[in-house]
């Protein structure tokens, strides 16, 4: 038996198994399987029961954060957008904070994506945000209040528009701070920035990760990882038992409103929400 790879989205991909030529192969969070994913979205809204409104169902080899914009899309359609939208770090990019304040007025909420540089992993260096952008003018100041020499615009790939800022070799190779800044040798300092609207955007975001009632607001998020539990649980949620995208869309579907009718008939009979399980070790500790 010969098997032929398929396209997607002008890409090759090999077929994983022959008998289910769509599914794919993922590996997350230690975690590996061949086939589907599903992704959830359900309200949190206080004093109401919480249901699930939405089901998207995806080959496991696609990123969360391609899905972010089409679950909003359907949710609109269904007039069900909401005004703020709590996901975890997979499903935010900064591309997907200003498309989902921009096309439905939806707040994304969730982890930014971490800074890798190693000026963010070293104490006391000069990452992106110790630098002060002047949009206007197109300049930036670093630190020791030296200002950049060249702005230009650029496309990189996926990533859309983007500035590549350069600071003067001859200011970096005296600088007192050289050391905290950039490791270039003899170049001076270089910057990649987002264009504007997503630097600042990208900029509020990890303000508010650090204020005490947005961490609470973000807290409501783990909810959803009791869902996942609960379908895993109640509905054997990581076993498709069919095969195909369709069938196991259906499937999925199904087992939400499972979960909804039993939510409902706890919310009707005033059964209250099961508390955080405490680990053995936890409780052992505490």
């Amino acid at each position: 038996m010969q098997l032929r790879p398929i396209r997607q989205g002008g890409k090759e991909e090999g077929i994983e198994s022959p008998y289910d030529v769509e599914a794919r192969f993922r590996t997350k969070g230690g975690m590996s399987w061949m086939g589907y994913m599903v992704h959830l979205t359900e309200t949190c809204d206080e004093n109401a029961p919480r249901l699930i409104v939405h089901t998207d169902t995806t080959s496991a080899r696609v990123h969360e954060a391609q899905r972010t914009g089409v679950i909003h899309d359907a949710l609109a359609a269904k007039g069900l957008a909401p005004s703020v939208h709590l996901v975890d770090a997979g499903y935010m990019s900064a591309e997907q904070l200003i498309g989902a304040r921009q096309r439905h007025g939806i707040d994304l909420v969730g982890p930014t994506r971490k800074d890798v540089s190693w000026q963010h992993r070293t104490a006391g260096a000069f990452g992106i945000d110790a630098f002060v952008v002047d949009w206007e003018h197109k300049r930036v100041r670093c630190p020791e209040g030296k200002q950049s020499v060249s702005w230009t615009d650029y496309i990189e790939g996926a990533r859309g528009r983007r500035l590549k800022v350069r600071f003067s070799p001859s200011d970096c190779r005296v600088c007192p701070s050289k050391t905290l800044c950039t490791r270039t040798g003899p170049q001076g300092r270089q910057l990649s920035l987002h264009a504007r609207e997503t630097h600042e955007a990208l900029a509020a975001a990890r303000a508010r990760q650090a204020r005490e009632e947005d961490q609470r607001l973000y807290a409501l998020r783990a909810g959803i990882e009791g869902t996942l539990s609960q379908g895993v649980r109640a509905c054997d949620l990581r076993q498709a038992r069919y095969r195909g995208p369709a069938k196991t869309h259906l499937q999925q579907i199904a087992s939400a409103a499972a979960l909804n009718l039993d939510r409902l008939a706890a919310w009707f009979a005033g059964r209250p929400l099961a508390p955080t399980r405490t680990s053995r070790f936890a409780a052992l500790a505490a």
